[in-house]
């Protein structure tokens, strides 16, 4: 089958879009990917077409946006229309009906929560709450039209199954046959944050005022920032003496993120539950921390509390308070056998059971499913 994967905000390298689900579909499909990027444009790369439409620079614009992925979807001539967010998802039903062809929806994010929060409408007020609740009809409205729908977690997929849609779960795990090295005997006191774009809502404040506190102790930690940083941040970020102690990275690629994770002694994740799609998510930050054997300093959220606690692979935490983050670095310093305890069974957690090879086996056998059905007389 051709396949068209359809983004509206992701962008070319996403890891679940790029690197896990149009990876795995290409070994059996011919797979094309429609993303929003800096420029507009085509390539190739491991075998997948890229797509590019060259995104605005305000968000106010981003209906100029989608008009430019329509008229770039309506130019494949592709079987399965796979989209990826609300507004993608619209223009995937629009070329059903226009064309004849098939849809699958894969939710990564509770999106009644998520886009209030993306357009800076503050949680709470009468005017997120009306939105929320005219985007989740909407979404649920076109989600009924998809052949297909996937989700990322069973709290993301609830929603659907309350109105009666049983989303399939394709879980954010980690590519674990990657060829980077692993170290049972880490040492040192180098922390590792990671996140695609760092914001707020990330606990980056949070954990840099818990690492300085730490250093009154341990003078030698330090704390690497894996991934974009925000404008916003770099005041907290540069401040006083935080530059003695900060690194920060920027955006590295799928490959150079592991190698550069894997200096590290431990993986923070303290994102605030500022809004619901915090409060649900499960991170694939958290499996790619397990994946190298880093013991995790992780909010005591739900999803991420089920996996901590299952795996034995960490500490949750309050992630508004400091001194939680403090004692649970602390702990880890003071007792590196158990660190690295911790860090195995996540390692083992992840080859055993949250890889990736098992969310690749349910994609490319729905896929099967859907090809099936469609070559069946009626």
């Amino acid at each position: 089958m051709k396949i068209c994967m359809l983004a509206s905000t992701h962008g070319p390298n996403d890891g679940r879009i790029f690197q896990k689900e149009a990876k795995s579909l290409a070994k059996e499909h011919e797979v094309t990917i429609i993303v929003p990027s800096d420029g507009s444009g085509s390539s190739i790369a491991d075998a997948i077409n890229i797509v590019t439409v060259k995104r605005p620079d305000s968000i106010a614009l981003h209906p100029l946006t989608l008009l430019r992925l329509f008229r770039a979807c309506l130019a494949q001539d592709a079987d399965v229309y796979h989209c990826h967010e609300p507004d993608a998802l619209l223009i995937g039903v629009v070329t059903k009906f226009l064309k004849g062809k098939r849809v699958v929806y894969d939710i990564h994010e509770h999106w009644p929560s998520e886009i209030p929060y993306d357009i800076g409408i503050r949680n709470g007020t009468l005017v997120q709450k009306a939105l929320s609740a005219f985007i989740s009809s909407v979404e649920i409205a076109l989600a009924r039209r998809a052949e297909i729908t996937f989700a990322v977690s069973a709290s993301v997929a609830a929603r659907f199954r309350e109105k009666g849609i049983d989303p399939a779960i394709i879980s954010n795990y980690s590519i674990a046959d990657l060829d980077i090295p692993y170290d049972p005997n880490r040492s040192g006191r180098k922390l590792m944050f990671m996140a695609g774009n760092l914001q707020s809502f990330h606990g980056v404040g949070e954990c840099i005022q818990a690492v300085s506190r730490i250093r009154e102790r341990y003078p030698d930690v330090s704390l690497t920032l894996v991934g974009n940083v925000r404008e916003t941040l770099y005041e907290c970020i540069h401040e006083s003496d935080h530059n003695a102690f900060i690194t920060t990275t920027g955006f590295l690629p799928y490959r150079e993120m592991y190698e550069r994770l894997n200096e590290g002694v431990a993986g923070l994740l303290v994102f605030q539950p500022t809004y619901y799609n915090i409060s649900i998510g499960l991170p694939n930050k958290l499996f790619d921390y397990m994946l190298l054997g880093l013991p995790v300093i992780a909010s005591d959220l739900p999803e991420i509390r089920n996996v901590v606690d299952k795996a034995d692979c960490g500490i949750l935490v309050d992630p508004a308070s400091v001194g939680d983050i403090v004692n649970a670095i602390s702990y880890l310093f003071d007792h590196p056998e158990e660190a690295r305890r911790m860090g195995a069974n996540g390692r083992k957690a992840v080859l055993e059971r949250y890889n990736w090879s098992a969310m690749e086996a349910d994609l490319l056998q729905t896929y099967r499913n859907l090809d099936d059905a469609h070559a069946r007389p009626t």
